[in-house]
């Protein structure tokens, strides 16, 4: 009965982990972990856009961080620089337009100067 007990509870706590760290975010985009962050990545057209957001997925003020895609277009990977514009946002424009859901890696710099990275498969 016990280990039916602790299988169940690994069996629930998997699945809570699987839903907590890939899943579509507040924006529409695809929201994965960063570390103690949730980053939810957004296309349109060649422009990158990356929300912040804190464990508890309330927005972080994105001024004084900085961020780097690296994503697959076209086959190829780019290296594209990300800067803070608005309030909890990171963007930068791909050297040409990214069609469907780009797979790849964020990686965000804080302004302490800590770095965390969000995968995307």
């Amino acid at each position: 009965m016990k280990a039916m007990l602790i299988s169940t509870g690994v069996l629930f706590a998997a699945a809570g982990f699987a839903l907590a760290h890939d899943q579509k975010g507040p924006h529409g985009g695809h929201q994965v972990d960063a570390g103690k962050m949730h980053v939810e990545l957004l296309v349109k057209d060649a422009t990158i856009d990356v929300y912040l957001a804190d464990e508890l997925a309330k927005p972080v003020d994105a001024s004084g961080y900085k961020g780097l895609a690296i994503l697959i277009i076209g086959g190829k990977a780019a290296r594209i620089p990300l800067a803070p514009v608005g309030s909890d946002k990171l963007t930068g424009t791909a050297p040409a337009e990214v069609k469907g859901e780009p797979k790849g890696a964020v990686q965000i710099t804080s302004p302490s100067g800590a770095t965390v990275q969000g995968k995307f498969d």
